[in-house]
């Protein structure tokens, strides 16, 4: 199958480590637990937005771009990772923040937000999402009246070009289960934008990695939604890049129940699960978004439907930076 691969800025550490949570485990009486640490990925812990963002600034550097404009939350792990590699490319970076930070000093992702030089300009989330393509199509208008040559990616980079950054990790997954001799596997992952669910979902397909049995973890939106906007995102690229392949709703596994009262807004079992993962094995997950997730596949293998009859393998995607936004909670 021929197909056209987009150009990259290798950004990423890769590959990066898989490997069993012993302790864990034991501790759920024996499961097959394995985890795939993309939050060592580097670049400031950017997890696994530099997969995707390595291939979004390939394509703002071949169109002469200098500033790269972004949307998210002030805690968002996008948004950091967004701010942090244009500061190693030498671009400027613009961040829509719906909604703006709390009163006080920057902590968490909008600290480093900061000492990253990035600009931000503050929305309710009402305003934002009633006003979304007139606010950004007004900021890129102020960019391009100021000289400058800016290029949007949306929310966790989740557009054709960023898809490739986990397309090409399904084949680094693929063959990392193979040398460890695992066989068959589930994959769970955290799901908001779908960026990393749709590259994973198309890596499956055109990779032919069907021992990979993939499972989302929506952590905002529900199912349905992450159902019609999956499926489209995955269409878009197969037909951009010439895949030679097709994607409908069937080809999309979640598991539901984990977003709580809404998008960042963490919940009890969460942190549980979040807690209990650093004490068993020293690793930390995030409040926003592998928490939920992690809880879930929790829930999955206490309930012995995960990691009896095949191993499970749980997309560790980072953010440990947003721990620091909410540290009373966190720490109980």
């Amino acid at each position: 199958m021929t197909y056209s691969i987009p150009e990259r800025i290798r950004l990423a550490q890769t590959p990066t480590p898989l490997v069993r949570l012993e302790r864990l485990s034991a501790e759920l009486g024996g499961a097959q637990v394995w985890i795939k640490r993309d939050d060592l990925t580097g670049v400031e812990v950017s997890g696994n937005k530099v997969r995707k963002l390595e291939y979004v600034l390939a394509d703002a550097r071949a169109a002469g771009c200098d500033t790269l404009v972004t949307e998210g939350t002030s805690q968002s792990n996008h948004c950091r990772a967004t701010a942090a590699v244009c500061a190693r490319l030498g671009l400027k970076s613009m961040l829509l923040f719906r909604p703006g930070p709390c009163a006080g000093p920057p902590v968490g992702n909008h600290l480093l937000d900061v000492l990253f030089g990035a600009e931000t300009r503050n929305f309710t989330r009402e305003e934002f999402s009633a006003s979304r393509a007139r606010i950004i199509a007004d900021v890129l208008a102020e960019l391009r009246s100021a000289g400058r040559v800016p290029r949007f990616t949306p929310a966790g980079a989740s557009e054709p070009v960023g898809c490739w950054g986990y397309i090409q990790a399904m084949r680094e997954l693929a063959g990392q289960v193979a040398a460890a001799g695992l066989g068959a596997c589930d994959v769970v992952a955290a799901v908001s934008s779908g960026g990393t669910f749709a590259g994973m979902v198309l890596g499956r397909k055109l990779h032919r990695t069907d021992d990979l049995h993939l499972t989302g973890v929506p952590v905002s939106d529900d199912v349905p939604y992450h159902l019609d906007a999956i499926t489209r995102l995955c269409r878009e690229t197969a037909a951009q890049f010439e895949l030679g392949i097709t994607i409908s709703p069937d080809d999309l596994h979640f598991l539901d129940g984990y977003v709580g009262a809404g998008y960042a807004i963490p919940y009890a079992d969460e942190i549980e699960a979040l807690r209990l993962l650093a004490r068993t094995e020293g690793i930390v997950l995030d409040p926003v978004y592998t928490g939920k997730a992690f809880c879930g596949l929790l829930a999955e293998v206490r309930a012995g439907r995960l990691g009896r009859e095949r191993p499970v393998i749980f997309l560790h995607t980072g953010g440990v930076f947003s721990n620091f936004a909410w540290p009373e909670l966190v720490a109980g």
